[in-house]
């Protein structure tokens, strides 16, 4: 089907932006995707090329979730949420694809106009769209080898095993409904994604088994990179957060108390790596996550909330703990974080304002601490984003997610609730109480 003028000239500006103009000039074709197919394709071979599109089948294979319930007008109807917070400018709870368990993983990413929720459950992908203001626009279940990245404008970006076993990246609207595939990568059969990222305008895709750069043409087996021990520690370990830099990929990762860094050129070049076999506190649920902050990362783990900067040249300096937003004692927090009106913001469960958290039994609320990076015990602003009513014990298996607006605005944040439903909420930070300084 050829493509109308707007969206030619929509396709070109991208191609042109992410470097593919040779690719266009070679002859290779674009095609609009179908991902309503509703069919799941197992892992397959392929060759390990790695370029441009080439005019393949259709990719991304995957099934229609089922819409949220709507009224006779076709209006969404959003459940009461009585954890409301002022806060909060908009809330909807994001439908499960069939499990009443919450979901292992909530990622969130946004567009000029759009808030992506992925929620990872089991072997799939429940990618959820909604607008600024909570109202539903796509919805779309992908094979478990899938990720949703943001990509400059209105579009969002698919990296995911396609029906042919490639990996491939594919430019989608905040409907889901068909796109443009811009990038494929062969894969093999064995190897799974840990993550991917934008390095510039280019994908980056991390699996168990190599580092791949879309728009370099590169790709490069984590035992050449790393040498044979460390490649096999990738392959179980877990990434904790990426940052993209203009002349590297920094990447933490690890596991069982080990904290590892690397640094990797967009052409898959190991710049600089690191290893720690006690950083992390092995007497707690391993819920580190990091997110690209200035140059480097800001890394968040343990219980209390300790914060630790790295530098692009891997170098780690611990800024401290949060001891104000307490956590139950014997368990540790996932925390995301965002830059709100130029606040850096991190979201955890917390008893809050309660100081006791010795009892398992205490709830936990979804608060908000602006970061005092030069004394991250206490946070320069606390804002009360949702009750949850968790009790303590199981709060390391609460995942929770946030993305701040293009415009800085307001942040997304997703979180799940002692019913195990799923919450998306949009949230200016407009009633954060500042800490009390003597």
């Amino acid at each position: 089907m050829p493509l109308d003028p707007v969206r030619a000239r929509e396709v070109a500006r991208a191609l042109s932006i992410a470097g593919l103009a040779v690719v266009a000039a070679a002859g290779c074709s674009l095609r609009n995707l179908d991902l309503g197919s509703g069919k799941l394709a197992p892992d397959g071979g392929g060759t390990n090329a790695v370029g441009g599109m080439d005019g393949g089948p259709s990719d991304a294979p995957g099934v229609d979730l089922v819409p949220p319930p709507g009224d006779a007008a076709g209006r969404d109807l959003i459940p009461e949420d009585t954890g409301e917070s002022p806060c909060v400018t908009a809330a909807v709870a994001v439908p499960s694809a069939g499990s009443p368990t919450p979901p292992l993983h909530l990622d969130v990413v946004t567009t000029a106009d759009a808030v992506a929720v992925m929620s990872r459950r089991g072997d799939g992908l429940d990618v959820r769209t909604f607008a600024y203001d909570g109202s539903a626009i796509g919805s779309f279940r992908f094979q478990a080898d899938a990720q949703v990245l943001p990509y400059p404008g209105d579009r969002f970006l698919l990296v995911a095993r396609g029906t042919t076993g490639d990996f491939v990246a594919t430019l989608l609207d905040a409907t889901l409904r068909g796109g443009i595939r811009v990038f494929t990568a062969g894969a093999a059969a064995t190897e799974h994604m840990q993550g991917a990222v934008i390095l510039g305008m280019t994908p980056i895709l991390l699996t168990d088994e190599r580092f791949i750069s879309f728009g370099n043409a590169a790709a490069v087996p984590w035992s050449t990179m790393l040498g044979a021990a460390s490649a096999s520690a990738f392959k179980s370990s877990r990434i904790f957060g990426l940052g993209a830099q203009p002349d590297r990929l920094l990447i933490a990762w690890g596991g069982q108390g080990t904290l590892r860094l690397s640094a990797v050129s967009p052409s898959g070049t190991l710049v600089a790596h690191a290893e720690d076999a006690s950083f992390l506190d092995v007497s707690r649920p391993d819920t580190a996550s990091a997110i690209p902050y200035d140059t480097g990362l800001l890394l968040f783990d343990g219980n209390p909330v300790r914060v630790t900067q790295i530098g692009p040249d891997l170098s780690r300096k611990v800024l401290g703990q949060n001891t104000q937003l307490r956590t139950f004692y014997r368990t540790a927090p996932q925390v995301a974080a965002a830059s709100v009106r130029g606040r850096l913001t991190a979201f955890w469960l917390t008893v809050f304002p309660v100081a006791d958290n010795s009892q398992g039994a205490t709830t936990h609320q979804l608060y908000g601490c602006e970061l005092d990076l030069a004394d991250p015990a206490t946070c320069l602003s606390t804002s009360p984003i949702a009750e949850t009513m968790l009790p303590g014990t199981g709060i390391a298996a609460q995942p929770v997610a946030a993305a701040a607006l293009p415009d800085g605005s307001a942040v997304a944040i997703a979180h799940t609730d002692a019913q195990g439903t799923t919450w998306l909420r949009i949230a200016n930070l407009a009633c954060a109480v500042p800490r009390a300084d003597p």
